[in-house]
């Protein structure tokens, strides 16, 4: 098992040097908005935009990731969020909130939300890669010399018998 072990740590070692050095081939890193739906609004022209669309009330936070899994996400604050729109929403004061919250006859809480991916999800997951490797190189370099150790013991102990 350890020798399989260190043939796979070592093939992936040689093979990412290939495939980042020779392909240059990218890694996505760097930080994202992201814009969550909170609550649910009634379609009605009091929630309607000039284009016609509806707005909802959502989340949004900022999102530090490597390969799209997310280790780390700044407060969220609560936005107006519209469906279908990625990268737009709407900004709401306490005043507005407070006035859509009676309008809509809906809660709003006090405080954004961030969903379990991005909060905690995101880090198990590098987490475990991170222990997978960890376990990798320790095996590969450590497990050899107990091996040895309990042949020698072996052998030690069959000579003087």
């Amino acid at each position: 098992m350890k020798t399989i072990s260190t043939i796979i740590v070592l093939s992936m070692t040689i093979l990412s040097q290939f495939i980042f050095t020779r392909a240059r081939i990218p890694i996505p890193y760097g930080e994202s908005d992201e814009i969550i739906k909170m609550v649910d609004l009634p379609d009605t022209d009091m929630f309607q935009l000039d284009d016609g669309t509806y707005f909802d009330i959502g989340s949004k936070y900022t999102i530090s990731h490597i390969v799209w899994l997310a280790y780390s996400n700044t407060e969220p604050e609560i936005v107006g969020y519209i469906d279908g729109r990625e990268d737009e929403y709407l900004e709401l004061s306490a005043e507005q909130l407070t006035e859509i919250a009676t309008l809509a006859e809906v809660e709003i809480p006090a405080e954004g939300e961030v969903s379990f991916f991005h909060k905690i999800g995101g880090k198990i997951v590098l987490g475990l890669l991170g222990a997978i490797i960890l376990y990798g190189i320790y095996s590969s370099y450590f497990g050899k010399n107990e091996e040895e150790e309990e042949e020698t013991q072996t052998s030690d102990a069959t000579k003087t018998e």
